[in-house]
């Protein structure tokens, strides 16, 4: 566990939440202008969409993920997040979806999951753990040729995580 401040912060010139751990050193300045909390601020509500305490000013980004049979149950057993849903697949696996405000925040959960879980979107998550699983696939001695979905699964992958 760790704790977090909720601040201003120039620039960008708005809230965000600080890492108690990260900081190192406080400067006060002589304001251009002043801030004022105001009376209606809910931390809960500003934090609402955050898979942890990452929060934009955007709207919320949907994520799906495909989850194996073997860990569906695992998945079902917990609430995640507060808008999560889930679909049962007739092969047992889960479609698990959610609307987070930065998906970057849920890549060490996705992670931990390992071969069991599938990013489908957004695009760029599943872009990132692809390239993520390449790496990993290479420090261990295993080269990934790249290919489309249309052109089929590599074969070295394929062997790799077990398929």
């Amino acid at each position: 566990q760790t704790a977090h401040v909720i601040g201003w912060r120039e620039p960008p010139g708005a809230v965000r939440t600080f890492k108690l751990e990260r900081i190192q050193r406080i400067e006060l300045v002589v304001p251009t202008r002043t801030y004022t909390i105001p009376e209606d601020f809910d931390p809960r509500e500003l934090l609402a969409d955050a898979w942890g305490i990452w929060y934009t000013e955007a709207e919320p980004v949907e994520v799906v993920l495909r989850f194996h049979p073997r860990v569906a149950h695992r998945v079902r057993e917990t609430q995640w997040h507060r808008s999560e849903q889930v679909e049962e697949q007739p092969d047992g696996s889960l479609i698990w979806r959610a609307r987070v405000a930065e998906p970057q925040e849920m890549l060490p959960w996705i992670r931990g999951w390992g071969a069991d879980v599938e990013v489908l979107e957004p695009r760029e998550l599943r872009e990132q753990v692809m390239g993520e699983a390449k790496a990993m696939a290479e420090l261990y001695g295993w080269y990934v040729a790249s290919h489309s979905p249309a052109e089929g699964v590599s074969t070295t992958l394929d062997d790799f995580f077990g398929g």
